[in-house]
């Protein structure tokens, strides 16, 4: 009997986590849709504009080619004078940061307006890396091109390495646009805000980083 009690009171407490773990994943995947819907553009000292997949023969992916066109229409709107290109190597060469400025380039932009970030691999990794480029010019003040979903957790980053940042949502890419890929980054979106938050807070377990990284 005893052990009976025990498990329905077990049960009942893993019942009562999930519904937790739920209303938590909702709560986080509403704020992170809500932000994707606002375009917060203001002039700034550079526009970061934060990179995505290159397709084999140096193509850009439809996300990479709408942030990099979005990006070239505040520069031309005279939001900022200079685009920081963050995007290191993955999959294919060259850069995400090289192709962003080969198409930035072709647009028009001139060379001295374009400074390239071409080692980042993650989102921490570009804000980390853009902004050492900005304190070596003095500059505070950001504009963040991304997909919308991206946004939110691109901004609590921004502003805990210290930057004055606003986001500014790429409106013609595909992956933010269609239902069923933007529910999904999202969703994506909203576990990757628990896992950058935790290990804010008590650090990142390295055997683990290193395995979601594709290292071990």
């Amino acid at each position: 009997m005893k052990r009976f009690l025990l498990a329905r009171r077990l049960m009942r407490a893993a019942a009562i986590l999930c519904a937790a773990l739920v209303a938590l994943f909702g709560a986080l995947f509403a704020q992170v849709d809500a932000r994707a819907q606002r375009d917060d553009a203001r002039v700034a000292d550079a526009i970061i504009v934060l990179g995505s997949a290159v397709y084999p023969g140096a193509r850009p992916s439809p996300s990479l080619l709408a942030r990099t066109q979005h990006a070239i229409n505040l520069y031309r709107a005279g939001y900022a004078p200079h685009l920081i290109l963050s995007g290191g190597t993955q999959s294919n060469l060259p850069s995400e940061a090289e192709v962003m400025r080969r198409l930035a380039a072709n647009a028009g932009v001139p060379a001295n307006a374009l400074l390239l970030e071409d080692r980042a691999r993650s989102t921490l990794e570009n804000i980390s890396n853009s902004k050492k480029i900005m304190d070596a010019r003095g500059w505070r003040t950001a504009l963040i091109v991304s997909d919308g979903f991206h946004l939110y957790r691109a901004e609590a980053m921004a502003r805990d390495a210290g930057l004055e940042a606003y986001g500014s949502p790429a409106p013609h890419s595909a992956a933010s646009n269609a239902p069923m890929p933007r529910a999904w980054y999202t969703l994506r979106e909203s576990f990757a805000l628990v896992w950058y938050y935790a290990t804010r807070a008590v650090g990142e377990p390295a055997w683990l980083y290193a395995l979601l990284k594709g290292k071990l």
